[in-house]
């Protein structure tokens, strides 16, 4: 990618045309995000084998094919409980990819790059697709807090805690030096108590407006008097502290901040909350109190355990529903790294952060506290537009077959990866489109589309793909695969 942060690429006339093509299409993918909850699939249409790969997708970031095959000998039931159970899971080789990507970890790019990598090559999906979710709803921004290293500090918190009791999640994030930086909260003193994370703790974090008010967030404020930083690590200094008595969600004591988190957490509409968080973002948008009410039993019973919403949540019917599938859209960190572990391709990291900012998504980085607003926000004009650019660029690196006589090139942003499994022993275009449609997209795509694809791939005058020229072979197995990205269905996770 080019300083100018484009892609650098010199398409040819009927890729061109793909593109333009494409970017049309790409209005279709914020309809499909509208009609998206009321799927056009029966019940019955949800196989196992779908039911697995949107599993997959959602509590992960999509597999290759030699991935599915390894969770398809587990079971459905098997799958979930390795992506639940993920500290048994061998972890090493990501750790051995990461020490040798020899990041800067001081550098807000590297940081980036260092996480996009873990979501791509690690072992244990879900636990990076947890730290993701914390990571939009308990919000930094490493433009305020200014230092990569507290970004990162902040980010393994979220990890190691993923699935953790919410009380203990709460306290740990009050205490985190990222955040008490972003909110405010190491300046918050005896008699000139600073709100902004008292507010925020029940705005966003934990309550949502409405269930607080005012007189709560001012004595919540006071209870979290003296929290402050030492260097760059948590300090309560006694002297900054409010001892007096205060009144916060109709209970009286002389609390401190852990005194008033569980006093959140006890109130009802916690539950429904952090419930309806956890909902929305694994399962459909705008959930009803009757969708949620047996996940914050769960939560109740379980004393606020998060494992034990998402092993309900994940196992359950609803998650498995016509209308829960293909109803979200894909960030621009789940677009890209869907990709990469779709594809089994091998990445450096280098030009991802460049790539994930002209997608709208900077990592460590959100716009405001309240997180990005995600859904339909995440397609523009000029998001989608990046987003086929980006898969463009990623598709030079394909090629039909592997060269054995070339050797990988270590500073190379993306190394050559192999489309040869979709034509080997392909009779006709369309068993090769319905190979890359069942591969990207569950081969569940509109007749129309498909055949599209399959003119886009049948050579002229009835040439057989076999005895096609090879330079003109390769060069419409790589739009294949770019113009089924284009679909809307790809986009919708």
């Amino acid at each position: 990618m080019d300083d100018s942060g484009q892609t650098g690429l010199h398409l040819t006339t009927g890729r061109r045309k793909i593109l333009i093509t494409a970017a049309a299409a790409g209005l279709g993918a914020l309809i499909a995000s509208q009609v998206a909850n009321s799927s056009h699939l029966a019940a019955d249409q949800l196989t196992d084998d779908v039911k697995l790969r949107h599993l997959l997708r959602r509590a992960g970031f999509g597999a290759s094919p030699s991935e599915l095959d390894t969770y398809r000998k587990l079971g459905l039931a098997g799958t979930v409980d390795r992506l639940l159970n993920y500290d048994n899971v061998d972890n090493s080789a990501l750790d051995t990819r990461i020490r040798g990507a020899n990041l800067d970890l001081t550098k807000a790019n590297d940081l980036i790059m260092w996480w996009l990598l873990r979501m791509a090559y690690t072992a244990r999906p879900f636990e990076e697709k947890m730290t993701l979710f914390w990571h939009g709803l308990l919000t930094s921004a490493i433009s305020k807090v200014g230092r990569a290293n507290l970004m990162l500090q902040q980010n393994q918190f979220l990890r190691t805690n993923a699935l953790g009791r919410f009380p203990d999640i709460l306290k740990g994030i009050s205490r985190d030096p990222a955040m008490m930086i972003w909110l405010d909260l190491n300046s918050n003193r005896k008699g000139h108590p600073n709100e902004n994370y008292a507010r925020e703790l029940m705005e966003l974090f934990s309550l949502g407006v409405g269930n607080y008010t005012e007189d709560d967030v001012r004595e919540s404020a006071r209870a979290f008097t003296g929290w402050t930083l030492r260097g760059q690590q948590f300090f309560y200094d006694k002297r900054f502290h409010d001892d007096g008595e205060k009144t916060f969600l109709g209970h009286t004591g002389n609390f401190d901040g852990n005194d008033v988190i569980d006093i959140i957490v006890q109130q009802p509409a916690s539950a429904k909350f952090i419930t309806k968080k956890l909902f929305s973002f694994f399962v459909y948008p705008n959930p009803s109190d009757t969708d949620l009410q047996p996940f914050i039993q769960t939560y109740v019973a379980s004393n606020y355990s998060i494992k034990a919403v998402m092993q309900k949540l994940l196992t359950s019917d609803v998650f498995y529903s016509p209308r829960a599938y293909r109803a979200l859209i894909k960030s621009p960190t789940e677009f890209l790294v869907s990709i990469i572990r779709t594809m089994g391709i091998e990445a450096n990291g280098q030009g991802l952060p460049q790539a994930m900012n002209l997608m709208g998504q900077v990592l460590f980085n959100p716009p405001n506290v309240a997180g990005w607003p995600g859904g339909p926000a995440w397609l523009t004009t000029g998001t989608w537009l990046a987003r086929l650019n980006i898969v463009n660029r990623i598709m030079t690196a394909a090629v039909l077959e592997p060269n054995p006589g070339v050797k990988p090139n270590a500073n190379a942003p993306l190394q050559p990866f192999d489309l040869s499994g979709l034509f080997a022993r392909a009779n006709a275009p369309s068993e090769v489109v319905d190979r890359a449609l069942d591969w990207l997209v569950d081969g569940k795509v509109d007749p129309a589309q498909r055949q599209v694809l399959i003119d886009y791939i049948t050579p002229d005058q009835g040439t057989s793909l076999a005895s096609a020229d090879h330079n003109w072979l390769a060069e419409r197995m790589r739009g294949l695969i770019y113009l089924t990205m284009a679909l809307p269905e790809f986009h919708l996770s």
